[in-house]
């Protein structure tokens, strides 16, 4: 078995990973957990990585084939939280969870692991991986970062686009305004269509207060009518989302809403989507 030593994850990473973190990898085999602890439904990944040996995301004609992750190392870094009880999946869309099951024939040494990803309001498997060993967090590695950077893009492109559509429609005609759907949109307005995701809910229930400022690792970033954030650039449309701009400022691929705290009391925005979800 070809193995290739990984650097531990950086302090700067560890720290903000919540103290209830579960770290997949690197791990011993030995600590990989096989099934899940009592009363868990699945694990939410907070952060992964993958490592040169994995190759890239997508294969082009032409490049080798993509090794074998039973026998390569190619997660850097995989860790997440257990959750109790599936959450609602309108309020974590963009979330990738996996779950353990007991296989077939009950072999304590290996397991089924299923991924799953919340999307357009309902947690969608992604892929299911049967009688594998305690090597499956190198299995589905790339899977969990391929859909949790494909979620967070597309819900930051959202975002981008409906924060601009202020400012463009008040530089049209309003014929054309109209006729492309924008009307009634200003400059300086808050966007007419939220961000996918659950900081606009968190917003509409007084849990979190446009203006007010969220931290992590040393980063701030302000909240903006709409459900986005402001990443304190220059720009006055330099927006994103929870989750990708935790992503862009850590340098691998992250969920943003176990690491981003309110700094008023240092809440983290978890703690706040998960008490809407009880209301």
């Amino acid at each position: 078995m070809t193995t290739h030593h990984v650097t531990t994850p950086t302090d700067a990473i560890r720290n903000a990973l919540p103290p209830e973190t579960v770290l997949l990898a690197p791990t011993p085999p030995a600590a990989v957990p096989m099934r899940p602890p009592a009363g868990a439904w699945g694990l939410v990944v907070v952060a992964v990585n993958t490592i040169d040996a994995a190759g890239a995301s997508v294969r082009l004609v032409g490049d080798g084939p993509r090794p074998d992750p039973a026998h390569t190392d190619t997660a850097a870094l995989l860790a997440g939280v257990w959750l109790p009880a599936p959450p609602p999946a309108d309020l974590h869309t963009g979330d990738v969870v996996v779950r353990l099951y007991p296989p077939a024939d009950d072999d304590p040494a290996t397991a089924e692991v299923e991924v799953l990803a919340a999307m357009q309001g309902e947690w969608r498997t992604v892929r299911r991986w049967r009688a594998v060993g305690a090597r499956w967090p190198h299995e589905v590695a790339m899977s969990v970062l391929v859909h949790m950077r494909y979620l967070a893009d597309a819900a930051l492109g959202d975002a981008q686009w409906a924060t601009l559509t202020g400012p463009i429609a008040a530089s049209m005609p309003d014929w054309l305004s109209r006729g492309l759907g924008l009307a009634g949109e200003s400059a300086g307005s808050a966007p007419r269509r939220p961000a996918p995701d659950a900081l606009a809910a968190l917003i509409d229930a007084g849990l979190v207060e446009v203006g007010e400022q969220l931290e992590w690792a040393g980063h701030t970033a302000t909240v903006r009518a709409g459900g986005v954030l402001h990443d304190g650039g220059p720009h006055e449309f330099a927006v994103s989302t929870v989750t990708a701009l935790a992503t862009s400022l850590s340098g691998c691929t992250v969920n943003g809403w176990h690491l981003w705290h309110r700094t008023r009391d240092h809440r983290p925005l978890s703690d706040l989507r998960t008490e809407l979800a009880t209301r």
